[in-house]
């Protein structure tokens, strides 16, 4: 090959690969204004949000599949409707 820079040829250059270095994560927000901020703000309360949503529904279904486990049938209904708040 003519040139022989690429491949280590006659003249011994040879070109190297640049690596990537990772930039910091403080680095990743560094042209973020007020609105991106506030963005990231609600989608982290949003985050939360959803990832507390299937404890408390656990929560509020074993209260209600409790109130089948405990008593006679005619006061089920008016127990299951009752329970509105989480004990």
């Amino acid at each position: 090959m003519a040139g022989g820079a690429r491949d280590g040829g006659e003249d011994g250059n040879t070109t190297t690969a640049t690596t990537k270095v990772p930039s910091p994560l403080v680095g990743m927000f560094r042209y973020a204004d007020r609105a991106d901020a506030a963005l990231m703000a609600v989608g982290t309360v949003a985050a939360v949000a959803n990832g507390m949503s299937e404890p408390l529904m656990t929560v509020v279904f074993s209260s209600v599949i409790e109130c089948f486990g405990t008593g006679d049938d005619a006061t089920v209904l008016h127990r299951v409707s009752k329970k509105k708040e989480i004990p």
